[in-house]
C-alpha cells in the first residue's frame, strides 16, 4: 500500500496514538500525555517535552538511529539522509559497512555556552526522525524508534505496551499487507464477467462495508483504534487473500457469488 495512512491505534489502557503506517511517524504529544498520566497515578512528577528534548541521551539515540538508516540506505536516496550535518562524511560506497559510526561529538555544535542543547536546531537535522508540523496534523511527530525512546523516559509500563502493540503484534506491517490486498481484490473484481468494463467504485465501497460488518467495526469511521489491532488486521488480510484466490481460480464468477462467499468466511 503506497499511501501513508494516519492510523489511530489503541495502546492498551493508556490511550491512543496517531501514527503513519508507512512512515512510522507518530504524535509525540500523545505519548507524553499517556506517560505523564501514568506518572501521576504513581505519584511521580510529570516530565514536560522541553525537558526530554534537552536530554543528551535522547539525541545520542536519534544520532544512532540516523546512522543505522545511513548504513541500510540504498545509496542514501532520501534527501533527509543526505542533508543532515550528522552524516559523518557520507559515502554511498560504504553504506552497507559497519565503518559508518555515530558521531556524538557533533552535538557540542548545537549547545549554548552554558551547555544547553538547542533542540530546535537539532530537529532540523533529523526531519526523517523527528519534526514539527502545522495544520491538521500539527505538533511534534517522531519515528516509532524515537517514540519508544521517549516512552522509556516517561514510564516503563507504557514503553512495554507500545513494544507489544507495534513490535510483537507487527501492527504496521499487517496494515500494509491488508491495504495491498484491498487493491488486488478491487482489480480482481474488475475481471468478474458481470463487472468487466464497468465502473465498480460503488462495488468496492460495498465490499469494504461488508468487511467492516463481519469484523464488527461498522460504527467506526476512517482509521481508528477499534480497527487497529493485530487480530482484525490479520483476519481481514486472510479473508481478502481468500477472495482474490477464489476469483483468480474462477471459483467465484460473479459479484453476487462474491458477497455470498464473503458472508461465509470465518
Amino acid at each position: 500500500m503506497n499511501t501513508n495512512q494516519i492510523m489511530t491505534v489503541k495502546i492498551g489502557n493508556f490511550g491512543v496514538l496517531e501514527i503513519g503506517h508507512k512512515t512510522m511517524m507518530g504524535k509525540v504529544s500523545q505519548v507524553l500525555e499517556m506517560g505523564n498520566r501514568n506518572r501521576k497515578a504513581k505519584n511521580l512528577e510529570p516530565i514536560p517535552l522541553k525537558e526530554i528534548l534537552r536530554k543528551q541521551d535522547l539525541w545520542e539515540f536519534i544520532i544512532s538511529r540516523h546512522t543505522q538508516l545511513l548504513r541500510n540506505s540504498n545509496c542514501g536516496e532520501s534527501p533527509h539522509l543526505k542533508n543532515s550535518h550528522f552524516n559523518n562524511d557520507f559515502n554511498p560506497d560504504k553504506l552497507n559497512f559497519i565503518t559508518i559510526q555515530s558521531d556524538y561529538g557533533k552535538l557540542k555544535e548545537f549547545k549554548t555556552a552554558e551547555g544547553k542543547i538547542q533542540y530546535g536546531e537539532l530537529i532540523k537535522q533529523f526531519s526523517n526522525l523527528i519534526q514539527s508540523k502545522k495544520g491538521k496534523y500539527g505538533g511534534t511527530w517522531a519515528e516509532l524508534y524515537i517514540l519508544l525512546k521517549i516512552a522509556s523516559m516517561l514510564d516503563k509500563d507504557l514503553e512495554v505496551e507500545i513494544y507489544r502493540v507495534f513490535i510483537e503484534e507487527n501492527l504496521l506491517s499487517l496494515r500494509d499487507i491488508g491495504g495491498d490486498y484491498y487493491k488486488e481484490l478491487n482489480m480482481a473484481i474488475n475481471t468478474l464477467p458481470d463487472r468487466k468494463d464497468k465502473n465498480n467504485h460503488g462495488i468496492y465501497i460495498q465490499i469494504a462495508k461488508q468487511f467492516r460488518e463481519k469484523l464488527e467495526i461498522l460504527n467506526t469511521k476512517g482509521y481508528n483504534e477499534e480497527e487497529h489491532n493485530a487480530f482484525i488486521q490479520d483476519t481481514r488480510a486472510k479473508w481478502l487473500n481468500n477472495l482474490i484466490f477464489s476469483i483468480d481460480t474462477e471459483l467465484v464468477t460473479s459479484y453476487k457469488q462474491l458477497t455470498k462467499v464473503l458472508e461465509k468466511l470465518n
